[in-house]
């Protein structure tokens, strides 16, 4: 499912071109403070998108950037989409030096050109996208680019957000809305956006944005969401018309509606795949297990594939179809999903949700659709049952980082209704590992360390679970800090419902595990994996500390010393606690083995920029004990 809120410069829509010249773009004529921690630079950015009526629009962009290093290169790059109920014409570009002379003719090989716009894992689509591509050979370097585009469908308005990246300053920028009288369009200005300004003439309504002098935001450790720092607009029609359908667009109930209209129908099964689908779970003791049969029975005989076709992508293909063809994308596997559900007597919703971990956010004061994948929510009491569809290895009942606690829009008979996705809690992200490590003579050891994961830890397993074994032993040695060492057996397994288990099992040689000097030898007391990389620090740091997920570490690592070996010194007892975390690490003597207990915890939350020197502190603190040597003297 397609989102139009930071997809890059081709979804942003823009005004009349411009008649300046080259000396124009000049980098003399960029502000200094605009300069500073920037990559790129945009010069220009100005929109005009006009409604004519609630089937057609049509929008104009002129779109100037200029690159200050090579960091910025995937930057020149221009992709305008288009699809069967869209258009594009005019697209031009130009290309300036440092002082603004205009060296497009050096580029004698660089044309536009059209290309498909399918990704990977897609199988069709009437998505394409017209392409211009230089490759930059010197810096700085100024394009401009300007094109039009033309719809034929009309139910998304699109978003506005100007800068796209971190290190990218803007100089200045314009959004004009037209609109006819009689379509009142909704909008949220969000981060600096002010307040339109609007004016009627002939019938027709002209909102017009502007912005300029926004200095870039440079990429720091642990801040806040990207979205959340810079300034975007957010529209939506006042009114939904496709095909037959014709509404009012006001809130989420109405656009739930809509969203029922696109899938109505398309949930038919055939009769020999209903009484199939009855028959599986004719032996299930209860509704979780019939539940849980009909997502497994899913998963073995599909597989995700896109398929971004009529609407924008918006509407599934029927249900039937991927029951025959056993494939489907988000939408596709989700409304197949909850017709093999309906078929056996059990009630699901099709529900918009934003992917990834760091998606943007659904805005609840301001309905529109900005969201870009399906899941499915089968309620249920005492709890309701989450579902993704597009992963064919994807515990049952369970989210994952993928779409976990956010926002997300049920689509029920009534229209939509806005629900929070499920959060794993720091109880629930757990890592335990249990090594036992035998120390010989020359401060060699073999290791055995078996380490359970659960939660959101458990997608590091799952990531690895699925490759071959020689793919699992590099990726260990990159991970584990022991690339010297030499494995022996390696094994993983990945099991559960809701809350998903992973485990990872190794025994293997460590050459040097404790260096020598003399008749002396210093032993980690803490596996390197665990050592915790100290962020950046910056006193002009600007951005919010966010920590976006918790969890909870405990490793108890026991040693077997070689015969002789006595303890010159082990370090004391340490336990920190702050409002970010807490850590402890005790090392002891229990019988014969000298026993490390480590344990790390980190919570979820917000804090101002200004503690986050304290943050630092706090892990700098972690990273010197989890850095302590045990040395151990060899009697001669």
């Amino acid at each position: 499912m397609k989102n139009l809120l930071f997809t890059g410069i081709c979804m942003v829509v823009m005004a009349h071109h411009s008649s300046a010249t080259g000396p124009q773009y000049s980098i003399a004529g960029i502000p200094p403070p605009l300069l500073r921690n920037a990559n790129s630079v945009i010069r220009l950015h100005e929109t005009t998108f006009k409604v004519t009526d609630p089937d057609h629009a049509s929008e104009k962009v002129h779109y100037v950037i200029t690159l200050l290093n090579s960091k910025a290169s995937d930057e020149a790059e221009i992709r305008v989409h288009y699809d069967k109920s869209s258009s594009v014409r005019n697209l031009e570009f130009k290309i300036f030096d440092a002082l603004g002379a205009d060296i497009t003719r050096s580029y004698r090989k660089l044309e536009t050109t059209d290309e498909s716009a399918i990704s990977d894992g897609t199988l069709y689509s009437d998505s394409r996208c017209k392409v211009v591509s230089p490759v930059i050979a010197q810096y700085p370097v100024t394009l401009e680019y300007s094109y039009e585009r033309n719809f034929s469908m009309v139910f998304q308005y699109p978003a506005w957000a100007p800068i796209q990246t971190v290190n990218q300053s803007l100089q200045e920028a314009g959004f004009t809305l037209i609109t006819p009288h009689t379509l009142k369009p909704r909008f949220m200005e969000v981060n600096l956006v002010p307040a339109a300004v609007s004016r009627s003439e002939n019938e027709t309504d002209y909102y017009n944005w502007h912005i300029s002098n926004i200095t870039a935001i440079e990429d720091e450790s642990f801040d806040a969401p990207f979205y959340e720092l810079i300034p975007y607009l957010l529209l939506a029609p006042g009114q939904i018309k496709y095909e037959n359908y014709n509404s009012a667009f006001q809130d989420w109930k109405d656009l739930g509606k809509f969203q029922s209209y696109l899938v109505e129908g398309r949930d038919k099964l055939s009769p020999e795949t209903v009484s199939k689908l009855q028959e599986l779970v004719k032996a299930c003791p209860d509704r979780i297990s019939k539940i849980k049969t009909v997502y497994k029975y899913m998963q073995s005989r599909t597989r995700y594939v896109g398929v971004q076709i009529g609407i924008g992508g918006n509407q599934p293909i029927p249900a039937d179809f991927v029951d025959k063809k056993g494939y489907g994308d988000c939408k596709g596997l989700v409304n197949y999903t909850k017709a093999m559900l309906k078929a056996v007597g059990i009630e699901s919703f099709y529900t918009l949700v934003n992917a990834g971990r760091n998606a943007p956010p659904v805005i609840t004061a301001f309905p529109c659709d900005r969201f870009d994948h399906i899941i499915l929510c089968v309620p249920g009491s005492p709890d309701t049952t989450w579902l993704e569809c597009t992963n064919q290895q994807q515990a049952f009942g369970f989210l994952g980082s993928f779409t976990q606690d956010r926002n997300a829009l049920l689509i029920t008979p009534d229209g939509g209704r806005m629900v929070h996705t499920p959060k794993y809690a720091m109880s629930q992200n757990t890592s335990f590992r249990k090594a036992g490590i035998r120390l010989d003579k020359d401060g060699n050891a073999e290791a055995h360390i078996y380490t359970k994961v659960n939660g959101l830890q458990s997608e590091n397993v799952e990531a690895v679970y699925y490759e071959n074994p020689e793919e699992q032993r590099k990726g260990y040695y990159k991970r584990s800090g022991l690339a010297d060492s030499r494995i022996s057996s390696l094994k993983y397994t990945l099991s559960g419902d809701f809350l998903p288990q992973g485990t990872e099992e190794v025994d293997l040689f460590i050459p040097a595990f404790a260096s020598r000097s003399s008749n002396r030898y210093f032993m980690p007391a803490v596996l390197p994996d665990r050592v915790n990389r100290v962020p950046a620090y910056t006193s002009a740091r600007t951005s919010p500390l966010v920590i976006r997920n918790e969890f909870t570490d405990r490793d108890t690592l026991e040693f077997s010393l070689p015969e002789g070996f006595v303890i010159e010194f082990k370090p004391e007892k340490q336990v920190i606690e702050t409002k970010f975390g807490s850590y402890s690490l005790i090392v002891e003597n229990i019988g014969d083995k000298l026993v490390c207990i480590r344990s790390f915890s980190i919570y979820a939350n917000r804090f101002p920029a200004a503690e986050y020197a304290d943050f630092i502190v706090f892990m700098k603190k972690i990273t010197k004990a989890d850095q302590t040597k045990i040395v151990l003297f060899q009697k001669v």
